[in-house]
């Protein structure tokens, strides 16, 4: 009989063991998700796929992550912004603790992105050379063999008079002063600057980005 309750206790000491390891290491519920990135001015919250574990080389850290797309009011009326990033969390002892978002693009609802075509423009106007920065345009030998809006873009709304993005450029650089030479594939973020909603972009600066040799 005495060893009978005391298999019972057990046999309650491990489920209950059980149940409350399964909720430390439970993921973060959809609910949880859209709460943690809720605020005054959200609208919506779509979170995309299922959320993965993964090492950031960055932050030398394991994280659990998981997309999302969150609409959020501005201070005008008629605007609304519309951010995609992923919703970061550390696991410490197996529980799931929100960390921080990465942003990786945003847009407002009624304003368009520059265009390539826009982008072609805007180079015509400010010149290669301001859109690559003095000190890589000094670099290329003859002329750059293409620059325009690279295939991911990546827009980045600050306000609604300033816009950031990347462009890439193809070129031959000096990489030395004894003739060595490289052909590479540069890109380049790009902020521009308005005055106002209805006005042209009157200023910009670029930063350089990431470097291919090809």
């Amino acid at each position: 009989m005495i060893i009978t309750k005391t298999l019972v206790r057990l046999s309650i000491l491990l489920i209950l063991g059980t149940a409350a390891a399964a909720t430390a290491n439970a993921q973060p519920t959809d609910a949880q998700i859209k709460r943690q990135l809720s605020g005054p001015k959200t609208i919506s919250v779509t979170l995309g796929g299922p959320g993965k574990r993964e090492w950031s080389t960055s932050y030398k850290k394991y994280i659990w992550s998981r997309s999302f797309t969150a609409k959020e009011r501005t201070d005008d009326p008629k605007v609304n912004i519309i951010i995609r990033g992923s919703a970061a969390y550390d696991i410490v002892g197996g529980r799931y603790q929100f960390w921080r978002t990465f942003i990786s693009s945003n847009e407002f609802e009624g304003i368009p992105n520059p265009t390539a075509d826009d982008v072609r423009g805007l180079i015509e106007r400010f010149g290669v050379a301001k859109f690559m920065g003095n000190a890589y345009h000094s670099r290329v030998i003859g002329e750059v063999e293409s620059i325009g809006l690279s295939e991911e873009p990546k827009f980045i709304w600050h306000t609604v008079n300033s816009v950031s993005f990347n462009v890439t450029a193809v070129y031959r650089e000096r990489i030395n002063d004894i003739g060595g030479s490289e052909r590479v594939s540069q890109v380049f973020e790009i902020r521009l600057y308005r005055n106002n909603i209805s006005a042209e972009w009157h200023n910009m600066i670029s930063s350089a980005r990431d470097r291919t040799v090809l």
